[in-house]
């Protein structure tokens, strides 16, 4: 019998990054099978990262990318809002690192309540009222884990 190992390696485009994810099989007995192995393990990896789980990729997205973070209390509630000036903004309560843990783990199928998206949407509105004038939101995705991706305009 002979042995051979295989090496798939998957790009994904994740954002503006480019990342390389190396698979690793040794087949002993039957190809079929080896190759079958790495077929279901390289569609568990696309799926995985396919799905709206990019509540990880944004807030690392927004971390390193966006000029604006801080912790605001609106409402009687503190928020964390990193801002994209005049186009979007990621939203979160205080202490989001929960939150993206949350969005993570449930591959960000884990959707808010309508109450609780409703309370960061006013949130988000109060905290652009107070930076901008006449901005609108013009799309808001639940991220999962109460973490909120919302993209406005605003006329100046």
């Amino acid at each position: 019998m002979v042995r051979s190992i295989y090496i798939a390696k998957l790009g994904i485009i994740l954002g503006n990054d480019f990342q390389w994810i190396c698979v690793e099989v040794v087949e002993a007995k039957d190809m079929k099978k080896g190759v079958y192995k790495v077929f279901k393990l390289l569609t568990l990896i696309v799926v995985f990262i396919s799905l709206n789980s990019c509540g990880l990729v944004k807030a690392i997205n927004y971390s390193f990318y966006v000029p604006e973070h801080g912790e605001y209390e609106i409402n009687g509630k503190c928020y964390g809002i990193e801002n994209q000036p005049e186009e979007r903004l990621l939203i979160t309560d205080c202490g989001g690192y929960i939150n993206v843990l949350i969005s993570t783990f449930t591959l960000g199928l884990s959707f808010s309540s309508e109450r609780i998206v409703r309370t960061y949407n006013n949130a988000a509105k109060v905290y652009l009222g107070s930076k901008y004038e006449g901005c609108e939101i013009s799309k808001l995705t639940d991220l999962g884990g109460r973490i909120f991706e919302i993209f406005y305009t605003c006329n100046n």
